[in-house]
């Protein structure tokens, strides 16, 4: 562990940054970004549908849309996904719910796009967003009120919850093909998740995000969202609960005129409740902030296992002449932004180097491939350039070179990308290098997450 005093001094040093990112912030003006997330999805071939599964679609397809983001300037589609009708206003129009990955190159830049739907009758209206939830992937539309034109037909929203094995049935407009419904069972919650989804064993295709995925009655149990690309009939949904609360929040008030303000809240939000999961939440300070783990016989500071995914690698032999072992592990937080942006997650890796055979020389220049301090960044459309310093750190058991870059958001306030990389430099035979990633976190959060990550080096 490294002493506490040696230890202020080094992050101190972070309070080098509290002046350079007053420039930094003013520098964060808004600027254009990228478009939708592309449907997040891979394409999965349907299975035949049964007989309940043709008879749900017939009785309910009426209450589908498919979700089209139009680039103003040449009304030509820019992204494509499904929606479904929950709630019919009469003249003030109906509500709409689908993904907010699907309509989020409007809200990043509103003044550039505009919604159109249509439904299963080839019926088409224009719409207008009037909430957002990025952190579990939901907004919702209003339609814009047509003289003549009929009432839309509002599905049902499931009360009780469902019991794994239960039959889901999803629908949607998948590759802008025609509508569809795609049969498959509820397994239950994704485990390892930091927020609440359903496991579908079922096929959804690009576009389907956004459309309802229903119960035997035909009613609403969650929202398409996603599958995995590296699996097979692996999808994911957002379960009824969070829209529910999305509806009541889209009533309370009318719509902002732009979606920056209410984004970045929603993601300062995210991330005090990341943070809070390795800050302790309420815990005694020894119980708070990261695990520890041994890799190569060093202890090295890790995340709670519960809510992350870890990965060790080892490479040996004769011909290498050196042993390298790593580990990385995330939190499964990433939020999509834009099709440019994803933000609100946390990462690390330690690598530890132990010379064989190799000359002295030899193995510190291999090592001192892995010397890169920070990630530093030229900024972009999104994100300032990085602001850097580093110096070194006595340890309890060894000297590290520490550094950390910072950079701001351009559009969201008071969010930051924070790296932290600590590389061990008094051994000429052994060098363990260590790193932190935060994406889109405060700065005060950043500095006690880095505080304690360094507290736990040896």
């Amino acid at each position: 562990m490294i002493h506490v005093r040696r230890a202020s001094r080094a992050i101190l040093a972070v309070c080098f940054f509290c002046a350079l990112l007053q420039s930094v912030v003013s520098y964060a003006q808004t600027a254009p970004s990228g478009g939708p997330a592309a449907g997040q999805t891979a394409a999965a071939k349907a299975a035949e549908p049964s007989a309940s599964a043709r008879d749900l679609f017939l009785r309910y397809k009426d209450r589908l849309l498919q979700v089209r983001v139009l680039l103003a300037s040449a009304s030509e589609q820019s992204a494509l996904g499904s929606g479904f009708v929950v709630r019919n206003e009469g003249a003030q129009g109906a509500l709409v719910v689908t993904n907010y990955h699907v309509v989020s190159s409007l809200a990043v830049e509103p003044q550039k796009y505009r919604i159109e739907l249509r439904g299963t009758n080839e019926r088409k209206v224009n719409a207008k967003l009037v909430a957002v939830d990025v952190v579990h992937d939901l907004a919702v539309l209003r339609t814009e009120p047509a003289a003549g034109e009929p009432a839309w037909t509002a599905f049902e929203l499931r009360e009780a919850p469902l019991v794994q094995g239960s039959k889901v049935y999803a629908l949607g407009n998948p590759l802008e093909l025609g509508f569809l419904i795609a049969e498959g069972i509820y397994n239950g919650r994704v485990e390892s998740r930091i927020y609440e989804q359903m496991l579908f064993s079922g096929a959804l295709n690009s576009g389907m995000s956004g459309g309802p995925a229903i119960d035997e009655a035909g009613r609403v149990v969650g929202v398409n969202v996603a599958t995995r690309r590296d699996g097979s009939m692996l999808s994911f949904l957002v379960p009824v609960r969070y829209m529910r609360e999305l509806l009541a929040r889209a009533g309370q008030a009318e719509p902002p005129g732009e979606w920056h303000s209410a984004l970045a809240r929603q993601l300062r939000g995210h991330q005090d409740f990341v943070a809070g999961k390795l800050l302790g939440g309420g815990k005694a300070p020894a119980e708070a902030g990261f695990a520890s783990q041994t890799l190569a016989g060093r202890t090295v500071p890790t995340l709670d296992g519960g809510l992350t995914k870890c990965w060790a690698n080892g490479l040996t032999g004769e011909k290498l002449r050196y042993h390298r072992d790593s580990l990385d592990c995330s939190l499964r937080s990433e939020l999509f932004v834009s099709r440019s942006l994803s933000t609100g997650s946390l990462s690390l890796q330690h690598v530890v180097l132990r010379n064989d055979k190799l000359p002295t020389i030899k193995f510190l220049h291999i090592a001192s491939g892995a010397r890169s301090l920070g990630v530093v960044s030229s900024g972009n459309d999104n994100i300032s350039r990085s602001e850097c310093h580093d110096r070194y750190v006595q340890g309890s058991q060894h000297v590290y070179r520490v550094g950390i870059c910072v950079r701001a958001y351009r559009k969201f306030a008071g969010l930051y990308d924070y790296n932290v990389q600590a590389i061990q430099v008094d051994d000429a035979q052994e060098r363990l290098s260590s790193s932190l990633q935060l994406r889109g976190f405060s700065f005060d959060n950043a500095q006690q997450l880095t505080t304690l990550f360094l507290e736990r080096l040896q």
